[in-house]
């Protein structure tokens, strides 16, 4: 089956919706780029200030002022390259995927009350495209195995 380009843009853009609504209902108790910014190290494990600046798509200065930020809050640590033994890597803490449950726990309270307002077939049709959902939001793995995203 092709997907088309008019179906793509729909799903986007109530992907996109769904998401703002849920930024509405549960105000961030920090920015949106160290919430990125961790879900990135938690999915893809340690990187370089620079790497992690590269898939964030933002500068290096802004990253380190982020990864300062992450680092006293207690978010993130920087841990020695095990590779060059010059250089870090900045690595999620404990504190920080604590983070990240928490505002998932918040945001999946606030979805379950509003999906107890859809029909039965609803919620099938939307628990049935979880695994696709999920696929979806994973970082492509590129020839050198390293994910993009």
């Amino acid at each position: 089956m092709d997907v088309q380009v008019s179906d793509a843009a729909a799903l986007a853009t109530e992907l996109d919706r769904l998401v703002l609504w849920l930024r509405r209902e549960v105000p961030p108790t920090v920015s949106s780029s160290t919430v990125t910014a961790l879900d990135r190290l938690a999915v893809e494990g340690p990187l370089r200030v620079t790497e992690l600046a590269a898939r964030e798509a933002m500068t290096q200065p802004g990253v380190t002022l982020l990864v300062n930020r992450m680092t006293a809050a207690g978010y993130a640590r920087r841990v020695p390259d095990p590779t060059d033994g010059r250089a870090t890597l900045v690595d999620i803490t404990d504190g920080g995927r604590a983070l990240l449950a928490e505002r998932n726990a918040a945001r999946a309270r606030v979805l379950h009350r509003r999906l107890a307002q859809l029909d039965e077939d609803d919620r099938r049709l939307l628990t049935a495209a979880l695994p696709a959902l999920a696929r979806l939001g994973r970082p492509e793995p590129t020839l050198d195995g390293n994910p993009v995203s």
